[in-house]
């Protein structure tokens, strides 16, 4: 019995092909990553581009209150934020009428209200590194409470009717 001589070149070159465009593929993922880390991600929250005209056009209304702390002293947060502002004559999905804290959360239908999405409407930041203009080191924290209890969504956390939302930047320490 002679035994078939068998060619592996095909094989090789179809390995070599795969690790040539893992290897390209991981490149280009870490050029995106280094150039550009906020492209991959989505914080295009749909309640930032509603403005509407009156009361007549909500289909949903809700509140929830804001409080944020920074190394102790109470941040206020402005009247009539979200209120005929530069992209919108009217009110935005998620607005203030004082200086209270009270967020009403007014939509056209029912949609989220992430925390994240009144901060970018108000023109701030707000995420796990950084409050306002006060970013975390190696000495200072932000911990975020609702209805008492610690939240690590931040920005993301999607708001509900009637919440309380503390937001503390602050001493590890503390």
């Amino acid at each position: 019995m002679v035994q078939d001589d068998y060619h592996y070149a095909p094989s090789v070159k179809l390995e070599s092909w795969l690790m040539t465009g893992a290897a390209v593929m991981t490149v280009a993922f870490a050029a995106v990553m280094i150039f550009s880390p906020d492209s991959l991600i989505d914080e295009d929250w749909e309640i930032v581009d509603v403005c509407l005209a009156g009361h007549s056009e909500i289909s949903s209304h809700d509140h929830a209150t804001l409080s944020i702390f920074l190394d102790g002293s109470e941040v206020a947060i402005a009247a009539d934020t979200g209120i005929d502002d530069a992209t919108c004559d009217g009110m935005r999905g998620i607005h203030t009428h004082d200086e209270t804290g009270k967020l009403h959360i007014e939509t056209p239908r029912t949609m989220e209200a992430p925390v994240g999405a009144f901060f970018e409407i108000w023109g701030q930041t707000f995420n796990e590194n950084q409050i306002l203009n006060n970013i975390v080191d190696e000495d200072s924290e932000i911990v975020m409470y609702v209805n008492g209890e610690i939240n690590d969504e931040y920005g993301n956390y999607a708001m509900q009717n009637n919440d309380v939302i503390e937001i503390y930047y602050r001493d590890k320490s503390d």
